[in-house]
C-alpha cells in the first residue's frame, strides 16, 4: 500500500514537474505568451469547451503548415532563380575576362610592333637624310669638277692660243729668213709646204703683226714673244712663253748667220708643235675624263635617286603601319576598359545577388526554426489543453 501511494505521489510529482516545465516552455516565447493568452480569453468565456481550443490550436499549427509549405515552395524558386542568375553573372565574368585577357595578349603583341615600327622609322628617316646629303654632295662635287674642267678648258684654250701666236711670229721670222736666202739661191720649196709649217690666221693675230716688212730678227721676236706673255694668265704656258722669249733675245746674241738663225727657227717650230700636239691630246683626255665623269655622276645620281625612292616608299609603308597599329592599340585600350568595366559591374552584381540569395536563405531557415519552435509551442499547448487543463486554468487564474 505504501509503494502503491509512494508511486502515485512520484507520478503526481512528475507531472507536476512537466506542467511547470511546458508551461514556462510556454512563456519563453512572444508566440508561447499569445496562446497563454488566448487559452485564457477562451476559459473567461461562460461555457469554455475545450474542444474550441483544441480547433484554434490546430488551425493554428495548420496556419502555420501553410507558411511553412509557401514559403519551401518559394525558397526553391527563389533558389533556382539565384542559381539561374549567379550562372549568367558567372558565365559573362568569364567570357569577359577570357576576352580581356585576349586583349591584353594583344596588346602585348601590338606594343612591340609599334615600338618596332617606330624604330625602323626613325633609321628610314637617317637612311633618307644619310642619301639626300650624299646627293647633294654628289651634285656639289659634280659642279665643282665642272668648274675645274671648264677652268683646265679655258687654260689650254689660252695655252694654244699663245702658241699659236708664237708659232706665227716665228713662222713670220722664218719667212724673212727664207727670202733672203732665195735671193743667193736658186728657188726651193716654200717651207710652208713642210709638215710643220703653221698657216697664220689673220684672225688670231693683233692688227701691229700684220705689216709689210714682217720681222727680220730674233729680237723683234724676242719682243713680240714678251709682249705676248704678258697677255696670258696661265702660268705653266706663260713660263714656257718666257722661256721662247729668252730663247729668241739669245739667239740674238748667239746666231749671227742667217743659215744658224733659220735652223734655230725651225727647231722652235719644231718644239712648238709638239707643244700644241700635247695641248691638243691633254684637251682630248680632259674631255673624256669629264665624260667618264659626267657618265659616272649620272650612273650614282640615278642610283642614289632610286634609292632615296625606294627608301621615301618604305616610310610611307611604316607611316602607315604605324597609323595602323596606333588605331588597332587603341581600339584594343578602348575595349579593354569597357570589358574590364563590364567585368567590375558584373562582379559586382554577382556579389550582390550572392549576398542576397544568402539572406534570403538565412531567412528561410530563421523562419523555418521560428516556426519549428511555433509548432512545439502548438503541441505543447494542445497536450496542456488536452491533459492538464485543470492545472492550466489555475495557473492563468493565479497570474
Amino acid at each position: 500500500m505504501k509503494i502503491a501511494l509512494l508511486l502515485v505521489l512520484v507520478i503526481v510529482g512528475s507531472l507536476a514537474t512537466e506542467f511547470e516545465d511546458q508551461f514556462a516552455e510556454l512563456e519563453e516565447t512572444q508566440f508561447g505568451q499569445t496562446i497563454l493568452q488566448t487559452i485564457q480569453m477562451e476559459m473567461q468565456t461562460d461555457d469554455p469547451v475545450v474542444s474550441n481550443l483544441v480547433d484554434i490550436m490546430q488551425h493554428l499549427e495548420q496556419t502555420l503548415e501553410g507558411e511553412q509549405k509557401r514559403d519551401d515552395e518559394r525558397i526553391v524558386r527563389f533558389k533556382q532563380n539565384c542559381d539561374i542568375a549567379l550562372s549568367q553573372l558567372t558565365e559573362i565574368i568569364n567570357t569577359s575576362t577570357v576576352t580581356s585577357l585576349t586583349l591584353k595578349s594583344d596588346l602585348d603583341s601590338l606594343n612591340p610592333q609599334k615600338v618596332q615600327a617606330v624604330a625602323s622609322l626613325e633609321r628610314k628617316n637617317l637612311e633618307i637624310a644619310d642619301l639626300k646629303a650624299e646627293l647633294d654632295y654628289q651634285t656639289l662635287k659634280r659642279q665643282k669638277e665642272s668648274a675645274t674642267y671648264q677652268t683646265i678648258l679655258d687654260n689650254l684654250e689660252q695655252a694654244l692660243f699663245g702658241v699659236n701666236q708664237v708659232k706665227g711670229y716665228f713662222n713670220k721670222y722664218l719667212d724673212v729668213l727664207v727670202k733672203n736666202r732665195n735671193r743667193f739661191q736658186q728657188p726651193q720649196p716654200s717651207f710652208l709646204q713642210e709638215d710643220f709649217t703653221f698657216q697664220y690666221n689673220d684672225e688670231d693675230v693683233e692688227e701691229e703683226d700684220i705689216d709689210s716688212k714682217g720681222i727680220s730678227s730674233f729680237a723683234q721676236v724676242a719682243q713680240k714673244v714678251n709682249k705676248l706673255k704678258h697677255h696670258v694668265h696661265l702660268e705653266g704656258y706663260k713660263s714656257i712663253i718666257e722661256i721662247l722669249s729668252q730663247l729668241a733675245s739669245k739667239a740674238q746674241t748667239s746666231a749671227d748667220e742667217p743659215s744658224q738663225c733659220e735652223v734655230l727657227t725651225r727647231k722652235v717650230l719644231s718644239i712648238l708643235k709638239q707643244i700644241e700636239n700635247y695641248i691638243q691630246s691633254e684637251r682630248i683626255r680632259e674631255d673624256q675624263a669629264e665624260n667618264l665623269r659626267q657618265s659616272s655622276y649620272e650612273d650614282l645620281r640615278t642610283l642614289l635617286s632610286d634609292q632615296l625612292v625606294k627608301a621615301n616608299q618604305d616610310k610611307t609603308y611604316m607611316e602607315g603601319l604605324i597609323d595602323s597599329l596606333s588605331n588597332r592599340i587603341q581600339q584594343a585600350k578602348n575595349e579593354k576598359f569597357e570589358v574590364d568595366q563590364k567585368i567590375t559591374i558584373k562582379s559586382k552584381e554577382k556579389e550582390n545577388r550572392e549576398n542576397d540569395c544568402r539572406l534570403k536563405r538565412q531567412e528561410y531557415e530563421t523562419d523555418t526554426a521560428s516556426r519549428i519552435k511555433q509548432k512545439r509551442s502548438v503541441a505543447v499547448a494542445v497536450d496542456l489543453i488536452s491533459s492538464k487543463l485543470g492545472q492550466l486554468k489555475r495557473k492563468l487564474l493565479a497570474n
